[in-house]
């Protein structure tokens, strides 16, 4: 079962790392395209709405999808419980938000958000209908299919946007192309995981999935709100452009953990909690996973960081400049993220979600704390704020993970010590570099990419880490073999 469990694991990895290589980098390519085309505000505007939409989604999946992924075989009432369900929430939350979409304007004094509102509605109506398929493949950690269905998502999609953006719809662009992905993939999804669902409700199958998902829905409601409530206080007290450079910075950061750290997120959640009787090879799982989420998350977060202003520069253009400070402080609270994530992760895998919810409300508290103190002192405050509340968050998320697995913070950090010293070498190194003379923009951030990446995977080499020696010795022969049999 081992055996086989880490062969899923590594073809998962393959699959969703050819996805984020594929899917991912070309949605932040056409990102990047249409931030040359596009103004701040119009990417201010589509921010400011966000929120609404991501916890409509969280109140639409209700927990029900992480709860499906962590069944060992999911049931055809329990199917088609789920599908029933999600698709009721999707219209009556779209309803309601058609009928806010005035008031929502009003907030941020911004009339256009009325249509804006309504027509991104839509895709919450749209993407739930895929929740089953969803949940089934990641379940069967079948992540092939959903990056198929995915990759023609973002291709068709990105060609409406960049062509909607060069004829001058504007803001627009970024809001059809949303539409269209979220189209195109749950018809993808349906075509190439086809299912037919029987209409069957079955209260003893809701009780069951939302007496686990109620608690995750909670705890995921608090989450997004709190993951965006910077951007809506940021669109309330600042302007539209301020919320555009401070959500490019995220974009950044966003592809960095979604390509390197979610890859490995999304594979081990369904694996790891096959072993969730086996305390012992669950807690080595985990030290695995630390140690390889660590050493893609710190040493990416360090060059984004340190070459800030020569990437986005490079690839955006000079009008935006000022994200560059924003960038470089969400790199600091990016660079924990990994951290929260697989200590919040062991709490749901182990099957406490009620401490889930527990730890949400106090951080949530924590965060709203920070939000009050840092926006005394402007936007940067703000986003110092930020910075500080996720360090916090880290320390409590992580006190669970000593008392149930008996892997304490500590523990962790010992565990990637050798990581974070040599990202920091690393990072230090690039930063010197940068005084030397370079022609243009471009040649700066290849030199500064380059460098950086030989020096560390060199000190990695020559100090022999257990990472290096995981890469080397497991994750390399098993990705060729696999990549063989997929020929």
């Amino acid at each position: 079962m081992a055996k086989s469990l880490s062969e899923q694991s590594l073809s998962g990895v393959l699959w969703l790392f050819l996805d984020k290589l594929g899917s991912s980098s070309i949605n932040f390519l056409i990102t990047i395209v249409l931030a040359r085309l596009l103004l701040p505000e119009d990417f201010g505007l589509v921010a400011m709405v966000m929120i609404f939409f991501e916890l409509s989604s969280v109140f639409v999946e209700s927990g029900f999808s992480t709860a499906l992924i962590r069944e060992k075989t999911i049931s055809e009432i329990d199917k088609s419980t789920t599908f029933i369900f999600n698709l009721i929430s999707s219209v009556v939350l779209y309803v309601a938000l058609f009928l806010c979409a005035p008031l929502i304007a009003s907030f941020f004094d911004q009339p256009l958000l009325t249509w804006i509102v309504r027509v991104m509605g839509l895709n919450l109506v749209i993407e739930s209908i895929a929740i089953i398929q969803r949940s089934t493949l990641t379940q069967q950690i079948d992540f092939k299919t959903q990056t198929k269905a995915r990759f023609l998502a973002v291709v068709l999609s990105g060609v409406v946007g960049i062509g909607l953006a060069l004829a001058g719809f504007g803001v627009w662009a970024l809001v059809v192309r949303i539409g269209v992905m979220g189209l195109m993939e749950t018809a993808s999804l349906w075509r190439l995981n086809p299912w037919k669902p029987s209409l069957q409700f079955s209260k003893a199958s809701f009780r069951k999935l939302f007496g686990f998902g109620s608690k995750i829905l909670s705890a995921a409601i608090l989450d997004k709100f709190f993951t965006h409530i910077y951007k809506v206080v940021i669109g309330k007290f600042f302007s539209a452009a301020s919320l555009g450079f401070y959500t490019q910075a995220g974009t950044f950061t966003n592809m960095v953990i979604n390509t390197m750290f979610r890859t490995i997120q999304r594979v081990t959640y369904p694996v790891l909690s096959k072993l969730q009787d086996d305390l012992e090879k669950l807690k080595d799982g985990y030290r695995k996973v630390l140690k390889l989420s660590s050493f893609i998350i710190f040493p990416s977060m360090m060059l984004l960081g340190v070459l800030a202003e020569p990437i986005i520069v490079t690839l955006v253009g000079e009008k935006w400049l000022p994200s560059v400070p924003f960038l470089q402080l969400l790199c600091l609270s990016g660079a924990t993220y990994h951290l929260t994530t697989v200590n919040l992760n062991m709490l749901l895998v182990l099957g406490r979600s009620d401490l889930s919810l527990k730890l949400e409300v106090i951080k949530k508290i924590i965060i709203g704390i920070a939000i009050v103190i840092g926006l005394k002192y402007g936007i940067y405050g703000l986003v110092v704020s930020e910075v500080v509340s996720t360090y916090i968050n880290l320390l409590l998320n992580a006190y669970f993970s000593k008392k149930l697995l008996k892997y304490s913070l500590p523990q962790q950090l010992r565990d990637i010590l050798p990581t974070m010293l040599i990202s920091l070498l690393m990072g230090v190194l690039v930063f010197f570099i940068q005084t030397l003379p370079y022609p243009n923009t471009f040649l700066h951030m290849l030199l500064g990419l380059v460098f950086g990446g030989l020096t560390y995977l060199g000190l990695h080499l020559l100090i022999r880490t257990d990472e290096m020696t995981m890469i080397r010795r497991l994750i390399i022969p098993k990705t060729i073999q696999l990549i063989a049999k997929l020929r």
